[in-house]
């Protein structure tokens, strides 16, 4: 039986053990430690506590969402978004049921319209798990980053 219920800072320790352990099983490049993983789920949690979500099986947590509101043009959007399961439990249900209580919440909240968040194309899922859930890619948007070092440097360059 899965249960959900709002995160509490007590349950970050073991949200960060959570969130390592889903995205390096999925070799796409991150690697995730505890100390940068309880960085972000503190992050995420001071900044949207209302809108974290825990999973838990048998009183057990095993995996979470949260996401951020940000008004934007059309009305307010969810932003910054997380969603993270063991691997043993993914694939059962779980991920559904926690995107409908922050999608139902949210809305109630925040009036939300909409989640903007970004999803690796390294495998075929989870983007589509998403499309299948409604979600569409946005054929104008490019994730970007930047390294500062290098950022920097070329900048430097181009004053010179």
């Amino acid at each position: 039986m899965i249960n959900l219920r709002n995160a509490t800072s007590g349950d970050l320790k073991t949200l960060a053990s959570i969130y390592c352990a889903a995205y390096n099983s999925l070799n796409i490049g991150e690697n995730w430690d505890e100390s940068s993983a309880l960085k972000l789920i503190t992050y995420l949690f001071e900044d949207q506590p209302d809108l974290f979500f825990v999973a838990l099986s048998d009183s057990e947590v095993v995996g979470g969402i949260v996401a951020t509101v940000r008004p934007w043009w059309d009305g307010n959007h969810l932003i910054e978004g997380e969603l993270f399961l063991l691997p043993e439990f993914q694939g059962v249900g779980i991920g559904v049921k926690l995107i409908k209580k922050l999608f139902t919440l949210a809305r109630e909240l925040y009036d939300v319209v909409a989640w903007d968040t970004y999803t690796h194309t390294v495998r075929e899922h989870p983007l589509s798990w998403y499309k299948k859930l409604g979600f569409e890619e946005i054929g104008h948007w490019t994730m970007i980053t930047g390294n500062v070092d290098k950022v920097l440097e070329s900048i430097e360059k181009r004053e010179m």
